[in-house]
């Protein structure tokens, strides 16, 4: 049996229906969504195998299909996406040219792929495609939980940047399986955790009580918040619950630091749904605010029941006023009407999936960081004159545009968690002086760190990332508590850096300073696509 494919280019609005037949129909708010991302990313052509072993389905099909009295064939199809045309790459009659012209598209020009599954209800499988969103309107889209994605097609292997996604069949599970199953999956892939398919994440959150054993399969109706958070424990995480009031700052930083969350959004009395916040939208402020999460007009999420790359707004003000995508947003549907669901209306929880070497949280971690800021501007006058005497000048602009800043309340604080590796990459590839390089890339650091970035109004408010400065920064070890000062490693203010030896003895000195003469504002850390 030879292997079988076809290929079809992306031109005219027929060449699109019929994609749209192969999503689930033109009807489709899932296949609309994937549609309209593919024409984002600038999809021109695509490549169908037509048969197609899916790993995940096939864990499905083990678990529940096989098991019906219906009969489910246990192939796939799967859509390969290019932003060019591959006819002429696969018409060349010697099979060792094509995958040699294909393997070169992986960089220029593949988009990513879909596995199409033989659910007329729930076709949508498997789907990375390249984490791309439009910027518009004086807005800046990032997709903070992505990973590198290698797919073998006709002997070549392509790569892509993405998340994955998938629709849910709603008669073996529920959304909040999807939304676990999107978020565990690219721990899997970013940070090597378990593979685990939703037949296991179902197996995981057992149910233990009547109400929670009260459909068939188990979890097919809904998953409680308890049941998601001990089957996230079970998976080898630590479930970090987030609850209202003001959830979107507090699920803020583990969105910046690239672990994917689950968020709980209800509209009345009505069942809950889950999605999977994976990015956020950041705009410049119109008025003067000091909270970074007032920067921020709408997350990036993927729900199992409208598309991949959709968007939860912050409120329903941005909702109606800014300039966002309305067709993205996630909406509940009502009997007369569908409502455009947003974080401060809706969001009635949200756990975070936290690696288990982490013992400290965002909130814990930035108050630590403002408290020794706090401490070391108190005394900078005094620190100046010490400096003075030996004749070692600091930045002093830059430590008293700092200070004034705090004093008028707009000192603007960015906290997330990164691996030391992670660290290292930014400050070396970063716009800091060579200086504070030399010093910072020296540092002995645990394998997980807080990071706090310390700006000001001023020199955080810009749409283009490449604009966006920082005065200094904070480095808390995130395997301490981060209740207090023990667990800070540095803290790095214009011309100043605060080296804590968090294994000195009781007579030993504690805290070192140094000084950095030619000390400059450097770029916040933004997750690029190449990152």
């Amino acid at each position: 049996m030879n292997v079988d494919f076809e290929i079809a280019k992306l031109k005219t609005k027929d060449d699109w229906g019929a994609l749209a037949e192969l999503l689930g129909g033109p009807q489709s708010r899932v296949a609309q969504n994937i549609i309209r991302h593919l024409i984002t990313i600038r999809v021109s052509s695509y490549l169908l195998e037509t048969r197609y072993i899916d790993r995940d389905y096939s864990a499905d099909y083990r678990s529940f299909y096989a098991q019906t009295f219906k009969t489910y064939d246990r192939h796939c199809k799967r859509i390969h996406f290019f932003a060019e045309d591959i006819a002429a790459i696969l018409a060349d009659p010697n099979w060792g040219k094509r995958v040699e012209a294909l393997q070169h598209t992986s960089r220029r020009s593949y988009r990513g792929f879909c596995v199409l599954r033989p659910l007329p209800g729930a076709p949508i499988g498997r789907t990375i495609l390249h984490a791309e969103s439009p910027m518009s309107g004086g807005m800046e889209s990032v997709v903070n939980c992505r990973a590198l994605w290698r797919a073998n097609l006709l002997g070549a292997e392509l790569d892509v940047v993405g998340t994955t996604f998938m629709q849910q069949d709603s008669r073996v599970g529920a959304c909040a399986q999807v939304a676990i199953w999107a978020g565990v999956r690219h721990m899997h892939r970013r940070y090597g955790y378990d593979w685990l398919s939703v037949a296991d994440i179902t197996r995981l959150a057992s149910p233990t009580t009547p109400e929670e054993a009260a459909s068939l399969p188990s979890g097919s109706d809904f998953l409680t918040s308890e049941r998601m958070i001990r089957a996230i424990s079970e998976m080898g995480f630590q479930p970090l619950c987030l609850e209202p009031p003001e959830i979107g700052g507090k699920i803020l930083p583990y969105v910046e630091s690239g672990l994917p969350v689950i968020l709980g959004l209800q509209h009345g009395t009505g069942l809950g749904h889950a999605v999977t916040v994976i990015g956020r939208v950041f705009a410049s402020a119109k008025g003067p605010t000091n909270k970074a999460i007032d920067y921020v007009q709408a997350f990036i999420v993927h729900d199992d029941q409208a598309g991949p790359y959709m968007l939860v707004p912050m409120n329903s003000t941005v909702a109606q006023q800014s300039q966002l995508d309305k067709n993205q947003f996630v909406r509940h549907p009502g009997r007369t009407n569908t409502v455009d669901l947003n974080v401060e209306d809706h969001a009635i929880f949200a756990v975070a999936l936290m690696p288990v070497r982490a013992f400290s949280t965002a909130k814990e971690a930035e108050l630590t960081a403002l408290r020794r800021i706090e401490a070391a501007i108190a005394k900078i006058s005094n620190v100046k004159t010490v400096l003075a005497k030996k004749r070692a000048s600091t930045n002093d602009r830059l430590l008293t545009e700092l200070v004034d800043a705090y004093e008028h309340d707009k000192l603007v604080l960015r906290t997330y968690l990164t691996s030391a590796s992670g660290y290292r990459r930014h400050i070396a590839l970063g716009t800091a002086c060579n200086e504070l390089k030399d010093v910072l890339l020296r540092l002995h650091l645990p394998h997980f760190s807080w990071i706090t970035e310390i700006s000001t109004i001023d020199a955080y408010n810009h749409v283009s990332p490449g604009l966006r400065r920082m005065y200094g920064h904070s480095v808390i070890d995130a395997t301490s508590t981060g209740k207090d000062v023990t667990g800070l490693l540095m803290l790095h203010l214009p011309g100043l850096i605060f080296v804590r030896n968090v294994d000195a003895a009781p007579d030993e000195q504690q805290e070192s300073g140094i000084v950095i003469k030619n000390d400059a504002l450097y770029e916040c850390r933004e997750k690029r696509l190449d990152h």
